[in-house]
């Protein structure tokens, strides 16, 4: 009796202090999954005060990039860019990463199996191309802008084999969905062209703003997330990435859009908007750069040292993914091996 007495109460600290961070799991966070406090508006207040935040960054910010692309982004939730690369360049970064060899993460989503490799500025030296790409301005500045933290993202290649010959497990990524209760932003350079045989991603335009239909929601969501406690079914709701129906959608007013774009193709989104991988209709791949910029929503400040704080947080998520990984290896929900990309 005594000792789960002690053991939460040595978790109190750690609780709070997420709190005030990016923390958003309403199963093992007691604080932030405490249906009277999310029914007194715990949640809706953190919504908020994330959202004034990015958007008083953003406006320090806007020096980074140009209007139409501020004007786009605050507007749709999105950048996208066509022929970002020149041709020549953008062809020898495809051969560079489809001839990749190092370590790869491989796990199965639904029947996609999906390969990553974490490509931290030490590996970069090793892929000239992809390091050009890394450190092109248009891209730097884009990325630091959207993030709101003027900090560079973590850099992946991401590789994904659709309907692979494995067995299905559940598919989170096919569920439309907010990736958290704040903003933040992925970006993918699309190394294969995009349709509905690869599954192209999906996006709702306009969710990213927190307009007062969308703000009920979130309130509906909370207490949704707390009452069922334990008897929820597994899955990826109640750790803070609320799906949504097409119903909720439309009650909201937003229309999905469905992102089939060449190769070459450069998308950058804030995922606190609604958004999916569309379902592959073929035995297919698809490889992008794939991009991540999260950051503690409730700091007001952005970084003045970008190229250090992102080399501390890479540093930082690679102490975080060899955790992650040994639990993850152990349950056979993954496995790491030295190769190449599936193609």
């Amino acid at each position: 009796m005594a000792k789960p007495f002690v053991k939460a109460l040595w978790k109190w600290p750690q609780w709070l202090l997420e709190l005030f961070s990016w923390g958003k799991s309403f199963k093992n966070n007691p604080i932030i999954g405490s249906y009277w406090l999310n029914r007194c508006g715990l949640h809706v207040m953190r919504v908020i005060l994330a959202q004034s935040l990015f958007r008083f960054r953003l406006l320090l910010l806007a020096p980074l990039v140009a209007a139409g692309d501020r004007r786009d982004f605050l507007r749709n939730g999105y950048i996208l860019r066509k022929d970002f690369l020149p041709e020549e360049q953008f062809q020898c970064l495809v051969l560079e990463l489809q001839n990749y060899e190092g370590q790869v993460r491989e796990f199965v989503e639904g029947t996609t199996l999906t390969q990553r490799a974490f490509m931290t500025h030490r590996v970069r030296e090793q892929f000239p191309e992809l390091k050009a790409l890394v450190e092109d301005s248009r891209l730097d500045r884009l990325v630091r802008y959207c993030s709101s933290k003027n900090r560079p993202p973590l850099f992946y290649i991401e590789n994904l084999c659709n309907h692979a010959n494995v067995t299905p497990r559940p598919d989170p990524q096919r569920d439309m969905h907010a990736d958290t209760f704040h903003p933040c932003v992925k970006g993918w350079l699309y190394i294969d062209p995009v349709d509905d045989s690869n599954g192209p991603y999906i996006y709702v335009p306009g969710s990213h703003c927190l307009t007062w239909r969308r703000l009920k929601w979130e309130y509906r969501q909370s207490l949704e997330a707390c009452k069922r406690g334990d008897a929820r079914a597994p899955g990826r709701y109640w750790d803070g990435s609320f799906r949504v129906t097409e119903r909720d959608l439309a009650e909201m007013g937003f229309q999905p859009r469905k992102f089939c774009v060449p190769a070459n193709t450069l998308l950058i989104g804030n995922v606190y908007g609604f958004h999916c991988r569309g379902e592959a209709k073929a035995r297919s791949h698809r490889m992008t750069v794939w991009m991540q910029a999260r950051d503690n929503p409730f700091n007001p400040l952005f970084t003045l040292w970008p190229k250090s704080t992102a080399r501390a947080f890479e540093w930082g998520w690679g102490k975080v993914l060899g955790r992650l990984d040994r639990g993850k290896l152990a349950s056979g929900e993954q496995r790491n091996f030295v190769g190449r990309f599936s193609r």
